[in-house]
């Protein structure tokens, strides 16, 4: 689609001129939407990730249709055909994406009317996810110890931070003396191996600090001793980029390779198979079990709102809710089975 035409499309618009339909093919559109908006508007991480959703799902699927022609029915039809498969989370995505991109679409005077103002979002179901048990998580532990990824997984478990969040730590954050850490900023790969960069956190509840403990503070105190010595040892080749967990030369550490340690750590200690995500929510499953308020949780992990938090975590509160039962059940059992005192 020519810049030109794009820049008539404004003007027209501008000037209050009526909308026709445009015979601009959606692809053409597409494609000149993710280059003048969507571009300078996101992270690199973030453009490539949306760049792919567009092109597997959308182009594919209407691309070649004018889009003035793309009807709400062609756009349930495509988000009703990535639900079903299986990825709701891709569905929601897409579905977002398209909303956005024909909005500008509309505004500029490309579409008379947003079709997927009239498209369902599909359900983003929360879906139960893996976790250990107290008694698993601390065999956990045990055996992690050996492995070289000892610390950040300890970390990722004990803290219930996301994996791209404790990547992007820094010295800075941590408060030795109150032994919290501040989660600021997230590290993320950028594709076609370009490196890593630091990426702000989006929402005010992502920003948070968070309570260390004893046993983590340890642990990270170990882990700071052990990077100097590596500094000293390889100080000709260190990348001092001051984060708390690196690989051998002080950049930051392989995700593919945390997740090969903890495969490892697993099968050693012969406890079920989970992703390294799923740390994270064994960390959330422990803590209401143990009765912790489901608010605190919820700013913890960094959650927009406690309904994400029991939404993510309802079969642990269901399970809690039965027990509960069962424990009151069985008092009011004993209360009426105990003989009866004057008052």
């Amino acid at each position: 689609m020519a810049e030109r035409e794009v820049l008539q499309a404004e003007t027209r618009r501008q000037n209050g001129d009526a909308v026709t339909a445009s015979k601009t093919k959606a692809t053409d559109y597409l494609e000149e939407w993710l280059d003048v908006y969507q571009r300078h508007e996101v992270s690199k991480v973030t453009f490539h990730d949306n760049t792919r959703l567009i092109k597997k799902y959308v182009i594919a699927s209407v691309g070649q249709k004018a889009l003035s022609s793309i009807t709400a029915m062609d756009c349930q039809r495509l988000i009703n055909a990535i639900a079903k498969a299986g990825k709701t989370r891709t569905a929601v995505q897409v579905f977002n994406l398209m909303k956005k991109s024909f909005r500008k679409a509309t505004e500029m005077g490309y579409l008379i009317k947003n079709p997927m103002d009239l498209v369902t979002k599909p359900r983003d179901r929360a879906q139960e996810r893996p976790s250990l048990t107290i008694l698993e998580a601390s065999r956990f532990l045990t055996f992690a110890k050996e492995s070289p990824m000892y610390a950040l997984l300890a970390f990722l478990l004990l803290t219930g931070v996301r994996p791209e969040e404790a990547m992007g730590l820094q010295w800075k954050d941590l408060d030795w003396n109150k032994q919290t850490v501040s989660i600021r900023r997230a590290l993320k790969r950028l594709p076609n191996g370009e490196g890593w960069e630091f990426s702000d956190l989006k929402t005010v509840t992502s920003r948070r600090n968070i309570d260390l403990g004893e046993t983590l503070t340890a642990i990270l105190r170990k882990h700071k001793e052990e990077q100097d010595d590596a500094k000293m040892i390889f100080h000709q080749t260190w990348n001092d980029h001051q984060l708390i967990f690196t690989n051998q030369v002080g950049n930051p550490v392989d995700i593919s390779r945390a997740r090969k340690h903890l495969a490892k750590i697993l099968e050693k200690a012969n406890l079920p198979k989970i992703r390294l995500y799923d740390l994270r929510h064994t960390h959330g499953s422990m803590l209401l079990e143990q009765d912790v308020n489901i608010k605190a949780i919820s700013e913890r992990l960094g959650h927009a709102n406690t309904s994400m938090t029991l939404n993510r975590y309802l079969h642990t509160h269901r399970s809690q809710s039965s027990e509960g039962v069962l424990r009151l059940d069985r008092a009011l059992h004993a209360a009426n089975e105990a003989p009866e005192t004057d008052l």
